[in-house]
């Protein structure tokens, strides 16, 4: 019986005319508004015709461009290396400062900065 009842729903639901409108994601009805792209692709297929003949291989060329060009400012801009590896002047937090004067308060610090191992370092005194 609930094997028959179950196929009797499935057909009443196939059956019944669909009354709701599907609708997009609101992530892609905002996406003309909230976004920036790079290249805007409807512009290079409106003025550009020759370059988007082939689509598949516009596009292939699209992403690899976006890709690189991603990569390289990744890279070259925004990873400026060398910089902030100096630990001697890293900026020193209210938490980090708290901790550091109740160690020192309780004699902790004295005991840590004793069996602190300094030989892998070199030493600059």
């Amino acid at each position: 019986m609930a094997l028959l009842r179950a196929a009797c729903r499935v057909l009443c639901a196939a059956a019944r005319p669909k009354l709701t409108v599907a609708k997009l994601p609101q992530s892609l009805m905002m996406a003309s508004s909230d976004s920036m792209p790079y290249l805007p692709v409807d512009m290079v297929f409106r003025f550009f015709p020759r370059w988007t003949r082939d689509k598949v291989r516009f596009f292939y060329w699209y992403y690899l461009v976006s890709f690189l060009t991603g990569l390289g400012i990744l890279m070259g801009y925004f990873h400026t290396p060398y910089v902030g590896d100096n630990y001697d002047h890293f900026a020193e937090t209210p938490l980090y400062l708290w901790t550091k004067s109740s160690l020192a308060k309780t004699g902790q610090l004295e005991e840590n900065l004793r069996v602190k191992v300094h030989h892998f370092y070199p030493q600059t005194e």
